[in-house]
């Protein structure tokens, strides 16, 4: 079963008032598709993962894609974040938070990379989305962890269930 949840990254640029400004995808995968949602629609896109082969297979199909803004692929841990503090409008994390170890680490260094007013934006599968997309369950204690670890940055998280994720929403 192949899932493109289109309507989750219309929500979250939607949910961002963002028209243009420089982003961070955060776990952007060997598909890059939230940074290249991005970049077509005109920001400047930095999409980092701690995958070689993501970087170079997104580089490739960035080739192909007609980018209104512009896109980079860099290796990085989402951990320890290669950028200067305040450097972006956005850190976007889209169906990769469940690929991280320290859930509240890499909350930190988006909140540290982040212009001050700009936003965290995180959507990860809620339950529905674990079976739809054949992930183990997880009785929502990735999603727990989440909200909890943006709560210590920013009291205001915004919360919003999608057909297959939650979305959290939050300004640094």
């Amino acid at each position: 079963m192949e899932m493109d949840d289109l309507s989750g990254r219309r929500a979250l640029i939607k949910a961002s008032m963002l028209k243009k400004g420089r982003i961070l995808d955060i776990g952007m995968g060997d598909c890059g598709c939230m940074s290249f949602f991005l970049a077509k629609r005109g920001f400047d896109v930095v999409g980092i993962d701690r995958s070689l082969r993501a970087i170079h297979d997104s580089r490739k199909d960035a080739r192909k894609e007609r980018l209104r803004g512009s896109f980079e692929a860099k290796l990085a841990n989402a951990e320890d974040l290669p950028f200067t503090d305040n450097e972006f409008d956005a850190i976007f994390s889209y169906h990769s938070m469940h690929h991280m170890d320290k859930v509240a680490k890499v909350i930190g260094e988006m909140f540290r990379v982040c212009k001050r007013r700009g936003f965290i934006l995180i959507s990860d599968f809620h339950e529905k989305g674990r079976r739809a997309y054949k992930h183990k369950p997880d009785s929502s204690h990735l999603l727990n962890r989440i909200e909890k670890s943006l709560a210590k940055h920013n009291k205001s998280v915004r919360m919003v269930r999608t057909k297959y994720n939650m979305m959290f929403i939050c300004r640094k």
